[in-house]
């Protein structure tokens, strides 16, 4: 398979660096976008120097990651996958929580995927492109203190399936939708009880490198078909 070359945001831990490794070893040109300067230039050090480029943009702003996916464009030629994987959780129950967390949610789940997309989508659509959105086994379930964080994911799958309807024939549309990933995600919950409450269900849940390796397999089909939504949940033996 030809080297993609691919914007994934969040590319700093957790499943986007992991991906960000399986993508440059299978031979890839990859970008990624984070906030942590130095997290970023870690994951940089672990893939080929050849194959990542780094720039630190947080995904809220959309003027930013304009420019950041334009000068993507301009030192690689174009984009030919987009994986906007930059979002987190903030679990509490709906009665005690503050608004400013759901808003924080939407922001980053809702509005740094669409800030990313609608920068994306020239090249994309140019170059007959992939879109790999990262949703959650959230996204068609709703769990107690966590409702907000269900809505955005939700939100992404709709988001998928209207690319998939009005972009049929000019691009591949994708949703990994994963259950708990052993990261720092549970980390930016507040409440302190219920962190440490679901803190095991995330230890024991899957590895990044076991979605990531969905991500690059997804990459990989390009021209046989599209694995259009893809679900994982960790193995409870």
């Amino acid at each position: 398979m030809k080297s993609l070359r691919i914007l994934l945001t969040g590319g700093s831990s957790g499943i986007g660096a992991a991906t960000a490794q399986a993508l440059t070893a299978a031979g890839h040109r990859v970008t990624i976008l984070a906030r942590n300067e130095a997290a970023l230039a870690s994951v940089a050090e672990l893939c080929p120097a050849e194959s990542i480029r780094y720039q630190i943009v947080d995904v809220t702003n959309e003027h930013d990651v304009k420019l950041a996916v334009d000068e993507a464009i301009a030192q690689w030629g174009g984009i030919d996958a987009c994986i906007p994987n930059a979002g987190l959780g903030i679990f509490e129950p709906l009665k005690t929580a503050e608004l400013s967390d759901w808003k924080k949610m939407v922001d980053v789940n809702i509005g740094g995927v669409l800030n990313t997309l609608h920068a994306c989508l020239p090249s994309l659509i140019e170059n007959k492109g992939h879109v790999i959105q990262i949703g959650s086994i959230a996204a068609r379930n709703v769990f107690p203190n966590s409702g907000i964080y269900c809505a955005t994911k939700h939100a992404v799958l709709a988001i998928s399936e209207s690319l998939r309807i009005e972009f049929r024939d000019e691009l591949a549309v994708t949703t990994i939708n994963p259950g708990a990933v052993d990261t720092s995600f549970i980390d930016q919950t507040k409440d302190d009880e219920l962190r440490e409450n679901y803190r095991p269900q995330f230890e024991q849940g899957m590895q990044p490198g076991f979605i990531a390796e969905a991500i690059a397999f997804a990459v990989s089909s390009g021209g046989k078909g599209v694995f259009s939504e893809m679900t994982m949940r960790p193995d409870r033996r």
